[in-house]
């Protein structure tokens, strides 16, 4: 990829604009529009009346509501709250509930509640601003039990600047419903964006998520009941079986039930896209595969701790498919009731289904006294993270607590959950104390590695992304990052990928190619611009942008095709600045720099602060000789975002091209100290020092660098010349057996390695 498109990885990735009010408002609030083949939940429940009261105690029936003084849980009793020296109203009036707190222009403003926004642990409230446009206020009210700390007024996201000149304030599209929260929280929604004036008339066939949103469309369903056309198992109406799934019984032999009849994935299609983070890709119903709908997120950070675990708000889905559960065909009303959506069971008789009491619900498996905190297997092997300050949610990749990975790797210890007060160290003696039998997944160590670009971790990662006993979500995460490590047995293992089973694993491939010559490419990713599933199909319309002219007849016609399909897909996202974002890549890729600039520029209407595409913008005017633009560009970078790494390395870029190289050290510097920073910051710090004469300073950057990326070509051959220079070299000898590691065949390193085994 470009340096062109640098992205910032930060806990929301899309703002709204301001400007936007420079068009007259548009008063169209979000309301239900009838469908065809639609008929509704209480149709529904004239048939199915138990599946129906469950379903209304839900939190899929809950989660989006008319204000009323059923559904309202928060204190509207003219409280008043302080939260960063904005002072909140919530009142109550006959015509409803409103809210008086400080608007986009610091101006207090009463605002009526237009909907209430999930139920428990705590309820939002949503606000209409014109547009059409709902916002979710960031002042929550916390639905939880007094004695748990509950019922109050708390502020979401307290630790970032939310004032309204923040991309967090509650006015901007952090917080905005149309694009970031409808699809999940109502039913057959559509969005309705219009592009020109930037507003919005969505619709939706219920307000909340309603039995279509899982079962899909009822109209031929209810037809062919009320015409006796219904057949159980066969003319149902509705083209996938929710019902139908894995059956796992006990055979004597081993103390965990086994899989009996075939495996389906029925329930992932339709649940998954609500309980994932990922990317929409098609069009969305339930009877369609996931990966023919969305664009599922890798084990990536910050989303996830290089072991697995959760670590940002992923929603399940992802954690739930790195399992040994997901592997063998479970699903999830193995363990949820569909309707309610609850667990079946409160105690270890839910995992005693498949895992027999006499072997996993002993002390001698759990090591705790029985009944106690640590004898709940959920307590062990689906630790808990809290989210929007006070919403626990358990990690579904049902692992084995790893606390000997927790201080080299940085990840949790699910053991200091209750074990508060002892090390990581104390814990893996425990348990190392138990058994020496486990040997924990290499995984662990490969992610932590990959994530580095560690040359020496290669083949530890492509003998994982072969060996198909592994999760694919894991294979296709290792996968992906071969492609930051170039070599033969890199490309070999992405061709021989390409056709795996697995989509996700296949989408990797395809996206790990990018080093590969684009001729070449071509050949390779040729068969796979008509793959079944949509996100690998546009994984292949992005590696293949451009490459247009280069063929004719059937083949021109076929990615002609897939391109304008690409091109759709990329314009569900349009109303969001990393939508934009991506449409300007394409058109970069494209070789259109003008259609680039446009989107770029309408990414910043959605949102002036949004820091890489300004960062992308300032590169643009720079490829384009505008220099002057881009240092406009790059100041008002880093005054939005002082703490990516990206912007200050490339400001710093800029001053050394005007041969500024004093002004350059400091930008350089505060990039390889931010968040963000990766090797390649630390390289050019270094070599910026050496070039100003400050030598010792730069053999230190490089020895810090790597410390944190360790088998770095760059960063390894620098520092060996650097300490030649300084009259060091024997000091150099460390890191030249180290390079020697990764570049064997060097003339450089061969002709050092020649010279010390002389001297």
């Amino acid at each position: 990829m470009p340096a062109f498109f640098i992205t910032l990885f930060t806990l929301f990735l899309c703002v709204t604009s301001l400007n936007s009010y420079a068009v007259s408002r548009f008063d169209s609030s979000p309301n239900i529009k009838t469908h065809k083949d639609y008929v509704g939940s209480n149709i529904c429940g004239q048939c199915h009346q138990p599946e129906f009261q469950q379903w209304q105690t839900s939190h899929h029936a809950k989660a989006m509501m008319s204000p009323t003084a059923e559904n309202v849980l928060g204190d509207f009793d003219n409280q008043t709250v302080t939260f960063n020296d904005v002072k909140t109203q919530f009142t109550q009036r006959e015509d409803g509930y409103f809210i008086t707190t400080q608007n986009e222009v610091k101006k207090t403003e009463t605002y009526k509640v237009a909907f209430t926004f999930g139920y428990t642990p705590l309820q939002q409230y949503l606000i209409d601003i014109g547009d059409g446009k709902l916002q979710a206020f960031d002042i929550a009210w916390d639905a939880r039990a007094t004695s748990e700390g509950g019922q109050r007024w708390f502020k979401l996201l307290p630790n970032e600047d939310t004032s309204p000149e923040s991309p967090f304030h509650w006015t901007r599209q952090t917080q905005n419903w149309n694009s970031r929260c409808a699809d999940c929280h109502s039913t057959n929604l559509s969005k309705g964006y219009d592009p020109i004036y930037k507003r919005y008339d969505t619709t939706f066939t219920e307000l909340n998520v309603a039995c279509e949103s899982c079962h899909g469309g009822g109209q031929k369903h209810v037809s062919l009941v009320s015409g006796d056309g219904y057949k159980k198992g066969a003319a149902t109406g509705f083209k996938a079986d929710l019902k139908q799934t894995r059956q796992f019984v006990f055979d004597g032999s081993i103390p965990i039930a086994q899989p009996k009849g075939a495996s389906t994935l029925a329930q992932i299609n339709a649940c998954g896209g609500c309980h994932s983070r990922r990317q929409v890709v098609g069009d969305i119903a339930p009877d369609h595969d996931y990966h023919d709908q969305y664009a599922l997120r890798l084990i990536d950070d910050p989303l996830y701790h290089s072991d697995g675990q959760i670590q940002d708000e992923v929603f399940v889905l992802g954690s739930f498919m790195q399992s040994k559960m997901h592997q063998a065909g479970v699903t999830c009303t193995n363990c949820h009731n569909a309707h309610t959506g609850q667990i079946k069971a409160q105690d270890n008789s839910l995992c005693t289904q498949c895992h027999t009491v006499e072997r996993y619900d002993t002390e001698k498996h759990h090591h705790h006294k029985a009944s106690s905190e640590g004898a709940l297997c959920v307590n062990c092997h689906m630790p808990a993270t809290t989210y929007m300050e006070v919403d626990d949610r358990r990690d579904h990749s049902f692992s084995t607590p790893a606390p000997q990975h927790s201080d080299t790797m940085d990840t949790p210890n699910a053991c200091k959950s209750c074990h508060r007060m002892q090390s990581n160290e104390w814990s893996a003696a425990a348990i190392k104390n138990w058994s020496n039998r486990w040997v924990p997944d290499p995984f662990s160590s490969l992610n932590a590695r990959a994530q580095k670009a560690d040359v020496l971790a290669l083949r530890g990662m492509v003998e994982y992304v072969s060996d198909e006993q592994y999760p694919a979500i894991r294979r296709a995460t290792l996968l992906s990052l071969t492609g930051n490590i170039p070599s033969r047995l890199t490309a070999e293992t992405i061709a021989q990928q390409l056709s795996s089973n697995s989509p996700l694993v296949r989408r990797a491939a395809v996206e790990a190619s990018g080093f590969i010559p684009l001729q070449h490419r071509w050949g390779l990713l040729k068969p796979l611009m008509t793959d079944k599933s949509a996100s690998v199909r546009f994984a292949v319309a992005n590696q293949l942008v451009g490459y247009s002219a280069e063929v004719s007849g059937d083949d021109y016609a076929l990615l002609s095709q897939l391109l304008r399909e690409y091109e759709a897909t990329l314009r569900l996202s349009q109303d969001m600045p990393t939508g934009q974002a991506a449409i300007a890549l394409y058109s970069l890729n494209q070789g259109d720099a003008e259609g680039a600039l446009a989107a770029l520029n309408k990414a910043l209407e959605i949102e002036p602060d949004y820091a890489p595409a300004l960062l992308n913008l300032a590169d643009l005017y720079r490829g384009l000789g505008d220099e002057e633009k881009a240092l406009a560009t790059l100041q008002k970078a880093i005054l939005v975002a002082p703490d990516s790494g990206a912007i200050q390395h490339s400001y710093g870029l800029y001053w050394v091209r005007q041969g500024q190289l004093e002004t350059a050290l400091g930008y350089l510097k505060a990039a390889t100290e931010q968040g963000d920073s990766f090797v390649r910051y630390s390289y050019v710090y270094a070599v910026a020092l050496e070039s100003s004469g400050q030598l010792e300073n730069a053999i230190k950057t490089l020895e810090a660098a790597n410390q944190q990326w360790p088998n770095q070509y760059d960063v390894l051959l620098s520092l060996i010349l650097y300490l030649e220079k300084a009259g060091r070299a024997p000091e150099s000898w460390t890191y030249l057996s180290n390079l020697s590691a990764i570049a064997p065949n060097d003339p450089e390193v061969k002709r050092r390695l020649a010279s010390m085994r002389r001297d």
